[in-house]
């Protein structure tokens, strides 16, 4: 068995980024947890500077230092603010020879047990037209060439949502019909809507996990906005509460379970093959 923690959003150094830490490590006890996903927004408001920003200590290092494992990660929007590069330069840097942050690239493949996990730069407006198709042309190839049962797309930008910042824009919309019409995925994981919620997308009937919850409080209404309804997407969970997603992957199930930050469950999602 597989197993590893998914969150967003969350390098606000705040109280809030603090309490779903505590609770990452409560899951992690007595668990064989392997590493830590972020799904963008590491650093808030504006990113880093470089690689010698205190930040990385201040809103990474500090809140996760009882978390000995490795975290891989995604460049939200937050984090185009000032300098994104900065954030895969840390990667190789002097300041992380324990390998704890990990972004190799502004898109990537990682390879675990039963699964491989896909991440992609969803900041389509700061990416040239070139950068965008090679990006797809990249991730099809690293799809198509996965032998793993799971196959799991992590991105930052929401595709169907029930929060303020809205459904995909149209160039987003449209890289992920150009990649569905080759391959398939099992879910999309991401973050930006600072809630966490479960959409089927009708088009693809493809679920999407938002779980924006790991450091942000939610502060917009609940919306279930136009496009979701066209397209016969299906909310099926929302919760505004801080938290994170603890999955499970065999060769025949993969489970993802939300919590919120008292570890009381609050959903469950199970896909079997």
């Amino acid at each position: 068995m597989f197993e590893c923690i998914f969150i967003g959003d969350t390098g606000s150094g705040t109280d809030d980024q603090y309490k779903v830490a505590h609770s990452m490590t409560q899951i992690i006890k007595g668990r064989p947890i392997k590493c830590i996903i972020i799904v963008g927004d590491n650093i808030y408001p504006d990113g880093c500077q470089s690689i010698d920003d205190d930040q990385f200590n201040t809103k990474f290092r500090v809140p996760y230092q009882k978390i000995n494992l490795p975290f891989y990660l995604c460049l939200g929007n937050h984090d185009y603010h000032t300098n994104p590069q900065s954030q895969i330069d840390y990667t190789f840097s002097k300041y992380n020879l324990d390998k704890k942050w990990n972004m190799p690239s502004k898109w990537y493949t990682q390879s675990f047990p039963f699964c491989d996990m896909f991440f992609i730069d969803t900041n389509f407006k700061h990416l040239p037209e070139e950068i965008i198709q090679q990006q797809l042309n990249d991730t099809i190839a690293s799809i198509q060439n996965s032998k793993k049962r799971w196959k799991i797309l992590c991105g930052h930008h929401t595709w169907r949502s029930v929060g303020g910042h809205g459904n995909a824009e149209e160039r987003h919309e449209k890289f992920m019909d150009d990649l569905l019409a080759k391959v398939k995925i099992d879910i999309y994981i991401c973050g930006h809507d600072h809630c966490k919620s479960l959409i089927k997308v009708g088009k693809h009937n493809i679920p999407t996990l938002v779980i924006g919850t790991g450091g942000k409080s939610y502060d917009d209404d609940l919306v279930f906005l136009e496009k979701t309804e066209q397209d016969n997407s299906v909310l099926e969970y929302f919760s505004p509460n801080l938290g994170v997603c603890h999955m499970k992957c065999t060769e025949k199930v993969c489970s993802l379970t939300c919590y919120n930050e008292y570890l009381e469950e609050e959903y469950q999602y199970v896909s079997k093959k």
